[in-house]
């Protein structure tokens, strides 16, 4: 499932099951799923598990970073 991010007018599209979904960047959110210790894209109601790599993406790319902490032992 690749993310593609288009610079110029500041959106991304993933795919994910067959749908595909489309944002500004400004209201895409990356949050980390404390249970999976694993980054999460919020981008219009869906939820959707993605790479460190397509997280540094998006985060450099202008979405919105809401990453919390989480520890091994949590």
């Amino acid at each position: 499932m690749p993310v593609k991010i288009d610079s110029i007018n500041r959106t991304c599209v993933i795919s994910q099951n067959g749908e595909t979904h489309h944002s500004m960047l400004a209201e895409a959110v990356i949050t980390t799923d404390k249970n999976e210790h694993r980054p999460v894209l919020k981008i219009k109601g869906a939820r959707i598990y993605i790479t460190e790599a397509q997280m540094l993406s998006l985060i450099n790319g202008g979405a919105i970073d809401k990453r919390g902490r989480t520890d091994a032992s949590d």
